[in-house]
């Protein structure tokens, strides 16, 4: 019922977008909600301030429709702590605590991330200058907030490269095999509803997976199925894999 009303307001967005030649955009979304709304409306582009943010917005609008390009409404703030003593133990959910309190939605705050200074925040452009007007405390520390251009590359994911072997690319058996769990491990965490395929939660774990599918496993992380790489001689095949860490 839920993904109904949500896709409910999307089309809504698409109709009005189509109907007055004009971008609009959704709130922030989160990796699930991206490929729901992929899957209806498979011409979306998303955008999150920075290439490897997980959540984004979905773009309805494009320059050959439209004929004109537009920045999407956008912006990075950081938050900067007084004395970086202070700043060691706060957390993601400090900073996005911090900045609710203030009356913002969660939909109008992409991602953040945490360093030893403070936090790199992606917000939507009407909430941005709310935060650096009136966000001067996040938890004991005082702040000082200012936009920035960038985010540095220091935040995206580390990843390492794993080649497994499987007798297929069934999703069980590759999960299993990137995080060397027994088979009924892997079944369990898929029955459970622990396992999701490009931001799609699934439960059967005899899915079979294609090339650049991201597979996303709670408590464990998060891997890419990169293709695959030749037979064993006793007749498995050889996958690549590129594991988050």
């Amino acid at each position: 019922m839920e993904n109904e009303a949500f896709l409910k307001r999307m089309s809504e967005l698409e109709e009005r977008s189509y109907s007055r030649s004009v971008y609009l955009y959704s709130p922030f979304l989160s990796p699930t909600l991206q490929s729901l709304s992929k899957e209806r409306f498979p011409y979306l582009r998303f955008e999150g301030g920075v290439e490897f943010a997980e959540r984004k917005i979905a773009v309805f609008g494009d320059e050959e429709r439209l004929g004109y390009t537009e920045q999407p409404p956008i912006r990075r703030l950081f938050v900067r702590t007084e004395g970086v003593r202070f700043s060691s133990g706060l957390s993601h959910r400090d900073y996005l605590g911090a900045i609710l309190n203030l009356g913002i939605e969660r939909e109008k705050i992409g991602d953040i991330f945490v360093n030893a200074e403070g936090a790199y925040i992606v917000a939507d452009d009407k909430v941005a200058e709310l935060i650096k007007a009136e966000l001067g405390r996040v938890g004991s520390s005082s702040v000082k907030v200012e936009e920035v251009e960038t985010i540095p590359d220091d935040f995206r994911p580390k990843t390492e490269k794993k080649k497994i072997s499987a007798n297929s690319c069934r999703l069980d058996a590759l999960l299993c095999r990137a995080y060397d769990l027994s088979r009924e491990t892997g079944a369990n965490l898929c029955e459970k509803g622990f396992v999701s395929v490009n931001g799609k939660q699934i439960e059967n774990g005899a899915k079979f997976l294609k090339d650049g599918d991201v597979v996303t496993v709670r408590g464990y992380g998060k891997f890419v199925l990169e293709g695959e790489d030749g037979k064993s001689k006793k007749g498995k095949t050889f996958f690549d894999l590129l594991i988050y860490i």
